[in-house]
């Protein structure tokens, strides 16, 4: 192994209904014995640096339950796993609307005209975002916590690689640094999808 793209996965319960969120990585693995070993210690070092700062932006009505990791563009394929504790909910309190709102997250590369990345986050509370608007409040924890994209971190075990978040393209297969992280001025909904009878 050398040097590879991981791909990191957040699994929720928000209102009731299952969301996830891709992250991406790239480190030097060579000094694990696997890329499941790999895969599990960036599962580790992630939710260690960065579940607290992710509850601060989400709603008291998601629930964070478990992190997933895998190796991208190798054979194998196999993958990390880490469930957390119960109650691993957010801390934003307020009601959420039924359509499942959620803030725009935009990922701004480093080597432009590279393409942006985005990530959506599941719920924002009806006091968090009023007439198609985030407050201040909202405003000021998403800018406290939103280094949790940008963060680099030191994995345990396999010589202590750094891994380094990035934008993937699918289209090349390369991972591209993030520079800047912003709230999107447009936000998504969340449909629960309807099983045909």
């Amino acid at each position: 192994m050398a040097t590879h793209t991981y791909q990191l996965r957040i699994n929720y319960n928000a209102q009731n209904q299952f969301a996830t969120n891709i992250l991406h990585y790239g480190f030097d693995d060579s000094g694990f014995g696997s890329s499941a070993a790999a895969a599990l210690a960036l599962c580790n070092a992630w939710d260690t640096a960065n579940r607290t700062l992710l509850k601060n932006i989400l709603p008291t009505t998601t629930t964070i339950l478990s992190l997933k990791a895998r190796a991208l563009n190798m054979t194998g394929g196999f993958e990390g796993f880490l469930a957390l504790p119960a109650s691993q909910t957010g801390a934003r309190t307020g009601n959420v609307a039924a359509s499942g709102v959620s803030p725009l997250v935009i990922l701004v590369p480093t080597v432009e005209p590279s393409g942006k990345g985005k990530s959506f986050l599941p719920g924002v509370t009806d006091t968090d975002l009023v007439d198609g608007e985030y407050q201040t409040g909202y405003v000021t924890a998403f800018n406290t916590n939103k280094h949790l994209y940008t963060d680099n971190l030191v994995l345990t075990g396999g010589g202590a690689p750094t891994a380094i978040p990035g934008i993937y393209s699918r289209k090349t297969l390369t991972l591209n640094a993030i520079k800047a992280v912003e709230l999107g001025p447009v936000f998504g909904t969340q449909r629960r999808r309807q099983r045909p009878s």
